[in-house]
């Protein structure tokens, strides 16, 4: 059990590998071969099915001015069997990009939820749900 939890932790690690270098193949590679994924952002209209919605909308997100990553301090992770997920509640972190003044980094309040199976071996996510929570 303690080897599936690395695992499952890790595969947050491949987000923010994922992000720093907009590397689409590399997020994608997060959700394994399945079809049957749903990727949820915190706008309206942002509920992605598949994954050609889905990539096509974080090729979107790694096209943006700047490099955004995940602060993964605050963590909630639970596994049973060949089911896990993972809370964050923390901050999106945004660095600027090459265009940008070298050392710009602002954070932004983001919680997001993870849902993963475990598969011939391997953990793979099949829901992600992202939010900018309000004022609480």
């Amino acid at each position: 059990m303690q080897d599936d939890q690395v695992a499952v932790r890790s595969t947050l690690d491949a987000l923010n590998a994922a992000c720093a270098n907009r590397d689409i193949r590399a997020f994608m590679e997060l959700f394994g071969d399945s079809d049957e994924i749903l990727f949820v952002g915190s706008d309206k209209g942002e509920v992605y099915q598949g994954r050609k919605a889905t990539a096509d909308f974080m090729q979107m997100l790694f096209n943006l001015p700047f490099i955004f990553s995940f602060d993964l301090k605050s963590l909630t992770l639970r596994q049973d069997g060949n089911t896990a997920w993972i809370f964050t509640d923390g901050n999106m972190i945004h660095t600027g990009d090459k265009g940008n003044a070298a050392g710009n980094v602002s954070t932004k309040p983001y919680r997001f939820s993870v849902t993963l199976v475990k598969h011939d071996g391997r953990w793979s996510w099949r829901l992600f749900h992202g939010s900018v929570p309000g004022a609480e």
